[in-house]
């Protein structure tokens, strides 16, 4: 995970730059920004795109959970009077959006105190760097949310937020089948073919791995893919096994098995065969196998 450090800035506003991570899960739902229960909201989402359209930018789509983790932290900041990305409880950004049931790729907020329309609002966020970057980031959906003091002050606070792509498991094994041939024929090599007893034992390998949240040598009956492999009646010269956790493509999969020397040498390497399972936890955390063969002559 990767931050940037607060800044005070003479205007008495704070950002906490994108927080982005390798997992997650589940993709929140989209509402139209019509449906947004307070005009002021609206125009200051519509600000937001305006901002982005004159960059040719897409539009961030309105999204219910994070306005209302966006509401917490304004709601938050004007009872105790104080700007801060942390809240009272102790929370952050991040907690406080999967608090709401959004699971995601990346995250961000622009918090701000003082400001008294979204006009002027907007035009100190677009004049701060870091504000401006995840004004104009990588984002999809955004939620606003603006609270009052008691002494009349507003406490402005906007949510940004890319959630984790929702995946059918047969596309999804099937586009990283794709993926991988691909990068073998960048190198002449020959094309992977799909076997069913490789690819019903990848299968449940990431099905065990979602199941628990974690990687997992040994599926429940207490085999692991290799063995199933064999209890399968798979005969082979060569096997290899590949897994991964969080990547939200089947290309960002080839690319970190690249990395891995033994992984790279699999993808790469002699065997014809393979078989790929995808499965995500409840929270929508991907989970990769892969298992490779060169069948028995």
């Amino acid at each position: 995970m990767q931050t940037r450090g607060f800044r005070r800035m003479m205007s008495r506003i704070e950002l906490l730059s994108i927080v982005a991570f390798g997992l997650a899960s589940g993709l929140g739902g989209q509402i139209a920004i019509g449906q947004s229960p307070d005009p002021e909201l609206v125009d200051l989402i519509q600000a937001h795109n305006r901002e982005r359209a004159a960059r040719a930018l897409p539009p961030l789509a309105f999204n219910a959970k994070l306005e209302e983790a966006a509401r917490v932290q304004a709601r938050d900041m004007a009872e105790h009077v104080k700007l801060s990305h942390e809240g009272s409880d102790g929370s952050t950004p991040s907690q406080r959006i999967e608090r709401q049931g959004y699971h995601f790729l990346r995250v961000g907020e622009n918090v701000a105190e003082g400001p008294k329309t979204v006009e002027e609002v907007m035009r100190i966020w677009m004049n701060s760097p870091h504000h401006r970057e995840n004004i104009l980031g990588d984002f999809t959906e955004i939620g606003a949310a603006v609270a009052t003091s008691k002494d009349g002050n507003p406490y402005w606070c906007v949510d940004f937020g890319t959630p984790l792509p929702v995946l059918d498991p047969d596309r999804a094994s099937a586009e990283l089948v794709r993926a991988l041939n691909l990068e073998r024929a960048k190198h002449s090599l020959p094309a992977f073919v799909v076997d069913a007893r490789l690819e019903a034992a990848a299968r449940r390998h990431a099905r065990s791995m979602a199941a628990q949240g974690a990687f997992r040598q040994k599926d429940d009956d207490g085999l692991g893919p290799l063995e199933r492999v064999e209890k399968e009646g798979y005969r082979f010269e060569r096997l290899g096994v590949a897994v991964a956790s969080g990547q939200p493509s089947p290309q960002e999969v080839v690319t970190t098995w690249l990395k891995d020397p033994s992984n790279r040498e699999d993808l790469l390497g002699p065997s014809r065969e393979v078989g790929v399972g995808y499965a995500a936890t409840e929270k929508g955390i991907p989970f990769w196998c892969a298992i490779f063969g060169q069948p028995a002559r």
